[in-house]
């Protein structure tokens, strides 16, 4: 690829990065990437996944929701209720573009990892 395609690629790759604070912090990514993997996960296991605070987890999540990257619903389990986080299509969406674009700009600079 010449510069210039390179260049394209990076900058999709960088207007993705700028176009959500999703990708401004690096938890925020590590969460959806998680979540790509599962229909649903509980709180505390995500947070035992991740190897994060709570209280990282839950600002973070906060946010992703009102991003509607996420989404978060209470079921009960055993008369306590439980946190359910779930990513949304628009999150699932978002995380698949940012990895073609990585995946494209990878390409484009002649490197197979």
């Amino acid at each position: 690829m010449s510069e210039g395609e390179i260049t394209k690629e990076l900058s999709e790759i960088l207007k993705l990065a700028y176009s959500s604070s999703t990708f401004s912090s690096p938890v925020r990514l590590t969460i959806l990437l998680a979540l790509m993997g599962f229909k649903e996960v509980n709180f505390t296991e995500l947070q035992k996944a991740l190897d994060i605070k709570k209280s990282t987890l839950s600002v973070n999540l906060k946010t992703l929701e009102a991003e509607g990257l996420i989404e978060i619903k209470y079921k009960l389990d055993k008369h306590r209720p439980k946190q359910m986080i779930m990513i949304t299509d628009k999150g699932r969406e978002i995380v698949e573009k940012y990895l073609s674009a990585l995946e494209k700009y990878k390409k484009s600079l002649g490197k197979e990892h």
